[in-house]
């Protein structure tokens, strides 16, 4: 929020850029729903399953971490099947968030932005 001694408006915006890879970037690197401008939910729950047509290899999991939607109510895989972490481990839960939340959001949760009091 920018006072508006400082010429800015006094009240906090969201600043909405027309550019499609701000928005990819603030879904799949941060979790930010571009529509709601809120983090996503997490799953409700978790479990591991295993994979019984993984290959014999050692490049594949054999057991996977799923996630329960709030929204679909679906166990989803929130990790990849090759052995080794992703550059952003969260991306496999927020790119399903994307498709099938629709601004959804867990009973309970609301907006996480704090508003910083200056003295």
């Amino acid at each position: 929020m920018e006072s508006v001694d400082n010429g800015g408006e006094g009240k906090c915006v969201w600043l909405s850029l027309k550019f499609s890879a701000y928005n990819y970037h603030m879904q799949y690197y941060h979790g930010i729903s571009s529509r709601t401008h809120l983090p996503f939910s997490p799953p409700t729950s978790f479990r591991l399953s295993p994979r019984p047509n993984a290959s014999q290899t050692k490049h594949e999991k054999t057991v996977m971490m799923e996630g329960r939607c709030h929204k679909c109510v679906m166990w989803v895989d929130i990790e990849g099947v090759k052995v080794g972490d992703a550059k952003v481990k969260e991306i496999y839960w927020w790119k399903h968030a994307a498709k099938c939340h629709q601004g959804s959001n867990i009973p309970g949760e609301g907006d996480f932005f704090l508003v910083n009091q200056e003295a």
